[in-house]
């Protein structure tokens, strides 16, 4: 008996890591509000056939420049085309650019920073000044460069991207395992024999999910820009496959007369941005251990 309770009522509850950390997220509702504007990008980018009423390169040119009405929703451009399937079918064009870069310089980044935070020494230095060398070069000029000179493309616009937010992530990674590698339960798994690849991959990298993470989200926002960049100055995602970038630049020059052909597709990123960003705020303050909201 416990205060005249049987100890057969008493029941313990623990909140789970996992539970606290997605507790502490609902609680920013500007962060649930951008998860949600993402999950509807994603359904635009899966099912645009469910939400564009007209085909993204279906062209009618006695509907060219037809104000936002009840049937065209944002109008239409130059060319007679739904601006609103556009830009919906747009979403999955630049979603794919930003998630895919994301990954691809995620994944590399990763393992550069790991290796060198573990190692240390020459290696450490070597890595290190590399990385320097291309955080010295404007990583939109490093794109601009790659893509001109592999030539326009999803493809080379991804690698393009990619390369210039690796040393991001090398640079986050090796000051998590640099602090890491010190600790008590490392040196536990060396006393044990436990390889440098077990220990990298199964001891150290788990704890630097936390940075990791929200570093990849921040990304997913700046590589859209980017991918929107150069593909306003013609070396992203070619016509007719409709991009929110292209379809500002194809309507740059028509802006005076019609404002709806560059307005929807400028809309459409900086909301895209804005929920990307909302929703990496909330990723991080979740994570943050110092937060007990």
């Amino acid at each position: 008996m416990l205060n005249n309770i049987p100890e057969e009522t008493i029941v313990i509850k623990k909140r789970s890591l996992a539970a606290e950390i997605f507790r502490r997220f609902l609680k920013n509702k500007m962060a649930v509000f951008g998860l949600i504007l993402i999950l509807f990008l994603g359904f635009c980018a899966l099912f645009p056939g469910l939400i564009a009423p007209y085909g993204y390169d279906e062209q009618m040119i006695s509907n060219r420049f037809i104000s936002p009405n009840s049937q065209y929703i944002f109008g239409t451009d130059a060319f007679g085309r739904d601006i609103f399937s556009r830009v919906i079918y747009g979403a999955r064009s630049s979603l794919v650019v930003g998630l895919v870069s994301v990954s691809f310089s995620c994944a590399i980044g990763v393992i550069i920073g790991c290796v060198a935070g573990y190692y240390g020494g020459k290696i450490d230095s070597i890595i290190m000044r590399m990385i320097d060398i291309l955080l010295a070069i404007p990583r939109v000029l490093l794109a601009i460069t790659i893509v001109a000179a592999l030539g326009a493309g999803l493809q080379n616009l991804i690698i393009a991207i990619a390369v210039g937010s690796i040393p991001g992530y090398a640079r986050v990674v090796r000051g998590s395992v640099l602090s890491l590698k010190e600790d008590e339960f490392i040196e536990a798994a060396h006393s044990v024999g436990a390889s440098d690849m077990r220990i990298i991959f199964k001891h150290i990298l788990p704890n630097c999910m936390a940075p990791i993470i929200v570093q990849a989200t921040m990304s997913v926002a700046r590589a859209i820009l980017s991918a929107a960049g150069l593909s306003f100055i013609g070396l992203g995602i070619q016509p007719p496959t409709p991009e929110w970038g292209s379809m500002l630049s194809s309507g740059r020059e028509y802006m005076r007369d019609y404002w709806y052909v560059v307005t929807f597709p400028g809309l459409a990123i900086m909301v895209t941005v804005f929920a990307f960003n909302m929703f990496g705020d909330g990723i991080r303050d979740a994570l943050d251990p110092r937060l007990k909201g």
